[in-house]
């Protein structure tokens, strides 16, 4: 009987340790979801994107604890289906990429509207809608007869891939060439911001060791004026210093140049960030 309520009490314990996690995580994934959203990615795509990520963080978890990763397993700490699991170990073992495993994918009617309207090469404009030529509406409708051609054109209207004038649909076929300066400004943001989740991470999850430094300043109730003076100086401090750093990593880089062991990479970030104060 003792032994029953232990395990129990075992259960609910790590029950609620995952939910306290997850509605952490939550609260990360409304910065993240805006940036999706206002990208084009809905719940169904990310949600099919982060199938890969769990099998492999899955297997990962496996090997730190030492068991073998079996279906089963990676199926039960992941999530996934079996069938989804089959499929990545099946292209792991023939030297591919987990991309190319065929797993259950979405429909994103929206880009696959676009992709079928460039195969077709109807040019850069269609009319909206038409009895005697090709349209807009046509092409929808040969996708998904669940959308409607309106609410899909003004999906692409708001991620500016098209515009619309006079009934008529017009391609907008910049928007295909990636801008370099924001592709680079984004990868910039990404990596900063997994370096700082990595170091908050590691101290939560490895207590005995060596913990990275992870602070923040935290003043509220402030005034805009307050908010200015605190920007201002935290760009003079961060002027100040991060030169002195830049200085001791380029030295350090150049002593250490050629050596087998300098395998590693330091970054050390600064960010600043003000909001009004939800009531």
């Amino acid at each position: 009987m003792q032994s029953n309520f232990h395990g129990n009490l075992m259960s609910k314990l790590l029950t609620n340790e995952a939910d306290q996690n997850l509605q952490q995580v939550l609260v990360l994934m409304n910065e993240l979801s805006q940036w999706l959203i206002r990208s084009g990615v809905g719940y169904t795509e990310f949600t099919a994107a982060l199938k890969p990520i769990f099998f492999q963080q899955a297997v990962h978890e496996l090997e730190r604890i030492d068991q073998k990763p079996t279906i089963s397993a990676i199926s039960l700490l992941s999530g996934l289906h079996r069938k989804d699991v089959t499929a990545y170990k099946e292209v792991i073992s023939e030297g591919k990429a987990l991309k190319d495993a065929t797993v259950s994918e979405p429909i994103s009617v929206p880009s696959r509207v676009i992709g079928l309207w460039l195969a077709e090469g109807w040019g850069d404009s269609l009319p909206f809608s038409s009895e005697s030529e090709n349209s807009f509406e046509m092409l929808v409708k040969r996708i998904s007869t669940e959308r409607h051609p309106r609410s899909v054109l003004n999906e692409l209207i708001r991620l500016e891939i098209a515009t619309e004038k006079d009934g008529q649909v017009y391609l907008q076929q910049r928007r295909f060439i990636p801008d370099p300066s924001q592709l680079e400004a984004r990868k910039i943001l990404t990596r900063n911001v997994q370096a700082h989740l990595e170091a908050g991470l590691h101290n939560l999850l490895n207590p005995d060791e060596m913990p990275y430094l992870e602070q923040a300043i935290c003043a509220d109730e402030l005034t805009e004026e307050s908010i200015n003076k605190l920007h201002e100086m935290s760009l003079e401090l961060w002027q100040k210093y991060s030169l002195q750093l830049l200085k001791l990593a380029a030295e350090r880089c150049e002593m250490d140049e050629g050596n087998p062991e300098a395998n590693r990479v330091f970054r050390f970030g600064v960010y600043q960030h003000d909001t009004k104060i939800k009531l």
